[in-house]
């Protein structure tokens, strides 16, 4: 009898394990990994800062999407599930140019940009926007998109309220990578140092008030050409090499680039182009403009002072302005005056220039 019901029990118990196992049928589900999942397996050890604004019960922070690459990695096969298909009307060319993302918040609008390089600028020109969508919290997205090896022709920016990032697609090396946070940027622009594109548009507005006191005002129509000439000059000197006798073709964004940088004021409705100015219509195909080199340079000199944070959002560039347009040559201290702007390709922009004390020695 002991035996029996030992046998008795055994096989109640393992009824009641039968019981409490799998679906049956042997079904399997596959869901895509959540956000939460996504964001603890790739924010250990970042730095993830705290929510910046949007919606308060969204507590992902800084980030705005996470983005999987290349189609043959197990990163990007990992992320399945129902996903939208962005049509580009871009050959990917290799497994490289498969990318997925997904965002843990709602309304981060996506762009991806056609870029192009702008050496006078010192920045990237967005010559076509592919496609821009507003995310639906957890849901995947795909799209088709070649990555370059050194210089990128795209980039994919993603926005959320006073937050932005920006992937350019391009190779890291020679390698891709397959797994990318991308997390807001801030909005710290780069120090200005001599050998900033942005400096030498202070140093035009330097000189500028130097040589036209008592002569132009400074927004005079000539003044102000002459100006962004002068800047101009000096950055594609930087560039590419002393350019006294060449003309300096630009797009319409590169020129209004430097005229908002430097005469924020006119917001947009700029000074008509006086005839017989440095600064013309192009004709060529690839060109809005053609400015002749303007040299301020052949009559001055100028020496960088540093940056003085003058603790109201506002920096003074200060710069030393040698005059030589006369017998001798006089010095000049001058200060001006910058705020960060996330608008200008240039990271601030010039609000006034003022006369200071420069040390000596």
């Amino acid at each position: 009898m002991k035996k029996i019901t030992a046998v008795l029990l055994a096989l109640i118990m393992l009824l009641s394990f039968a019981a409490c196992g799998g679906k049956g049928d042997g079904e399997t589900t596959t869901e895509a990994p959540s956000v939460q999942q996504t964001e603890e397996a790739n924010t250990k050890g970042n730095g993830s800062a705290n929510d910046k604004g949007g919606n308060k019960e969204d507590d992902s922070g800084d980030l705005l999407m996470t983005l999987y690459m290349d189609c043959d990695s197990d990163d990007y096969q990992s992320l399945t599930g129902k996903i939208e298909s962005i049509n580009t009307g871009i050959d990917p060319q290799t497994s490289a140019g498969c990318f997925r993302f997904i965002s843990p918040k709602n309304g981060v609008a996506v762009r991806l940009e056609a870029i192009m390089w702008s050496p006078i600028v010192d920045d990237f020109e967005v010559t076509d926007t592919v496609f821009e969508i507003s995310t639906e919290k957890d849901k995947i997205y795909e799209f088709d998109c070649y990555v370059t090896e050194t210089i990128p022709d795209y980039r994919l920016v993603a926005e959320y309220g006073d937050m932005k990032a920006k992937y350019y697609l391009a190779m890291d090396g020679y390698e891709v990578v397959t797994k990318l946070l991308m997390v807001d940027e801030g909005n710290t622009p780069e120090e200005i140092t001599e050998e900033s594109a942005f400096y030498n548009l202070c140093v035009a507005r330097a000189t500028s008030k130097i040589f036209y006191e008592g002569y132009a005002e400074h927004d005079d129509p000539a003044v102000v050409w002459d100006t962004v000439a002068y800047a101009v000059t000096l950055n594609h000197a930087k560039t590419v090499g002393e350019t006294e006798y060449d003309v300096i073709s630009l797009t319409t964004w590169e020129l209004e680039s430097y005229m908002n940088s430097m005469y924020p004021g006119f917001k947009g409705n700029y000074p008509e182009i006086p005839e017989e100015c440095c600064v013309e219509g192009s004709m060529k195909q690839y060109s809005d403009y053609d400015v002749t080199p303007y040299l301020f340079e052949r009559f001055s000199t100028n020496e960088f002072y540093g940056v003085e944070d003058n603790g109201d959002g506002t920096y003074s560039v200060k710069i030393r302005i040698d005059d030589y347009r006369f017998e001798g040559y006089e010095e000049f201290g001058l200060a001006v005056i910058v705020k960060p702007d996330a608008n200008s390709p240039f990271g601030y922009v010039i609000t006034d220039v003022v006369d200071c004390e420069l040390p000596r020695g």
